[in-house]
């Protein structure tokens, strides 16, 4: 959430000069006009329920990785999926425990020794899953749950 100071300074930061003509006081209005559409629309996006905060999309991953991320109900029962991609299995992994600020961090794998290396996998996790997940369960696909985090995919190193 930002803070009075802090809007004022981004609004002073485009205010480098006084405009002096009337083409640089409508320059200056079409920049502020920008601003404050993109502010709009940041306040006006959905918040994430369920998201995935570490690592982040695209990244190079060891075998044992640390998943982190934030689920709006503390309450929620989270489970985290791995799909390697040159398969068609989804993988439960070990279960996640919510802590009471809604924060959540949990040991994975991808893939395991050798298996993998180099491969992409795709990494999502659900809340208040429909069936009950078990680690180690092989799926057919993402389970249906009452909310999903973004897809991240990853490389095995």
């Amino acid at each position: 959430k930002m803070d009075a100071r802090t809007l004022l300074k981004e609004l002073g930061s485009m205010l480098t000069t006084i405009p002096d003509t009337k083409e640089e006081c409508q320059a200056l209005l079409t920049r502020i006009n920008a601003w404050q559409e993109k502010k709009l629309k940041e306040l006006e996006a959905p918040k994430a329920m369920l998201r995935i905060t570490a690592p982040t999309d695209k990244s190079q991953v060891p075998e044992r990785l640390f998943l982190e991320g934030t689920v709006a109900d503390s309450k929620a029962k989270v489970g985290v999926i791995v799909h390697p991609m040159a398969i068609s299995d989804y993988w439960v992994q070990p279960s996640v425990n919510v802590r009471a600020d809604g924060t959540w961090k949990v040991q994975i794998y991808i893939g395991k020794g050798s298996i993998g290396v180099g491969e992409q996998f795709e990494i999502m996790t659900v809340a208040n899953p429909k069936v009950e997940l078990k680690e180690g369960d092989v799926l057919s696909g993402w389970p249906e749950a009452q909310w999903k985090s973004q897809v991240i995919e990853v490389t095995r190193r």
